[in-house]
């Protein structure tokens, strides 16, 4: 029986039609890529009407949630032991992890390349086994130079491939309409990891040793992340699908229509919004690099990486200097991960509603407000609230790399999110290195969080100034 216009997925809204025909739209046994190619099923399980993207969705959110509590939020626990069981002091340390992020950041161009031409999958198998060997080779060093070796070389170089750059251009690739909302569940799921895994990581380092926590964090990328990578999908394109579970021939009924109506303002809200979402612009890399938005957004995250890397690796040592005993720190740093959940939750039902300039400023200033409390106080009720602000402000991170595909396009998506890595790797590797460093030279963490407070501030300003940018021109034609 021929259905009327209707977009197919999760939480889809039907679509008002101005002709008087209804469109019929037929269901083929099987559907066929443009080479005649039959395409693969998914297999009994994951197959039916729910939309296979909600599932890489969930799988890549199980990977994500073991990757933020060990590679992400792990040195900040592992700062202190392994600098004391190494003999090194806080600057050396620091700098180990501060590369660690650098380097990710440093090959994000060359990464994304290579997401965009091979594709994303194969992209985080290799950087899943190397993140794996890396955290065994790691639990056994005994001197900086194979702690060096393991962290920089394995660790840090396999966990930025596989989920920093891959995994998110996944996402990307199979959203669209709600592309904010699936970045929002895969960063919340990240902090919910480490919301559950970190105070049993500071168990396990407590009663045994760090070492312990390190070959946890093998298991979870060689036993578990691993066996869990041949059910992902490299794109909906592939399954014969659209993103967010469009039918084809939904948009293509959609895009006729509209031509007809000969004006995009004759045509109903909902018909608009069917074409933007799949059949938007997209930009070439070269394109989007002239664009003042690109630049915009650029600076903006440069600026919050300033504000965020040095609280972030020494936010448990800080509370240790206001005389807070490890095991409350740790508290503190939980109750921190564990309000990014609701919020980047909360942000990504309204990411894909409101302008993103308005969340990233406001979320900037948010985080500022709990960098002054974390400055002016030694109270435990501060500190709380402090932490509980600070935990809001980080919702707004899904919506910061969302908006790279939402102003252009999913195509390059990879090579210009590696763009934008690149150009804060500097801040990776200096501010929690200067950080340590302060702390060495003056045992004081006050100037640092002050320099913090002014990047995030200047951040949020910039974040305030970005727009959507015009279609490049030779699409107008």
């Amino acid at each position: 029986m021929a259905k009327p216009l209707l977009l197919v997925g999760f939480g889809a809204e039907g679509v008002m039609k101005k002709s008087k025909q209804p469109i019929s739209i037929t269901h083929q046994p099987e559907i066929n890529t443009p080479n005649k190619t039959p395409i693969r099923s998914p297999g009994r399980f994951f197959s039916g009407r729910f939309f296979y993207g909600w599932w890489v969705l969930v799988l890549i959110s199980v990977m994500a949630a073991m990757n933020n509590a060990f590679f992400d939020k792990g040195p900040a626990l592992f700062l202190i032991p392994v600098g004391a069981s190494l003999g090194l002091n806080r600057a050396t340390t620091s700098l180990i992890f501060s590369l660690g992020r650098s380097e990710g950041a440093v090959a994000g161009p060359f990464v994304g390349y290579l997401v965009d031409r091979f594709g994303a999958r194969r992209i985080m198998v290799i950087g899943t086994i190397l993140a794996g060997i890396g955290f065994i080779i790691f639990s056994f060093s005994q001197t900086l130079w194979v702690f060096a070796f393991a962290y920089l070389g394995f660790v840090a170089f396999g966990a930025t491939m596989a989920f920093q750059d891959s995994a998110t251009a996944m996402v990307i690739t199979w959203f669209s309409r709600y592309r904010v909302r699936a970045m929002s569940v895969r960063e919340a799921s990240g902090n919910l990891g480490s919301t559950i895994l970190i105070p049993i990581m500071t168990l396990v380092i407590a009663i045994w040793d760090w070492r312990v926590a390190a070959l946890m964090g093998a298991g979870a990328y060689l036993i578990v992340i691993l066996p869990l990578m041949p059910l992902l999908k490299e794109s909906p394109e592939s399954m014969g699908l659209l993103p967010d579970g469009a039918n084809e021939a939904d948009v293509k009924a959609a895009r006729l229509e509209m031509e007809a109506s000969g004006d995009d303002g004759a045509a109903s809200a909902e018909l608009q919004r069917l074409r933007r979402y799949y059949a938007g612009a997209e930009f070439t890399v070269r394109e989007a690099l002239r664009t003042t938005s690109f630049w915009y957004l650029m600076m903006g995250t440069v600026l919050r990486q300033v504000s965020r890397v040095g609280i972030d690796l020494h936010y448990v040592a800080i509370l240790e200097w206001k005389d807070f005993d490890t095991s409350i720190a740790a508290l503190f740093f939980t109750l921190r991960l564990g309000m990014n959940v609701p919020s980047k939750l909360i942000v990504g039902y309204f990411g894909d509603k409101v302008p993103a300039q308005i969340i990233l400023g406001g979320g900037m200033v948010i985080y500022s407000l709990g960098l002054v409390l974390l400055l002016s106080s030694d109270g435990l009720i501060i500190l709380a609230i402090s932490a509980v602000t600070m935990g809001i402000s980080e919702g707004i991170t899904p919506v910061n790399w969302g908006v790279i595909g939402n102003y252009f396009g999913r195509h390059h998506y990879a090579t210009l999110r590696g763009t934008i890595n690149m150009s804060y790797s500097w801040a990776l590797l200096l501010v929690p290195f200067a950080t340590g460093w302060w702390f060495d030279q003056y045992t004081s963490y006050s100037w640092p969080i002050v320099i913090s407070l002014g990047a995030a501030v200047a951040s949020a300003v910039i974040y305030a100034l970005m727009r959507q940018p015009k279609i490049p021109q030779r699409l107008k034609a």
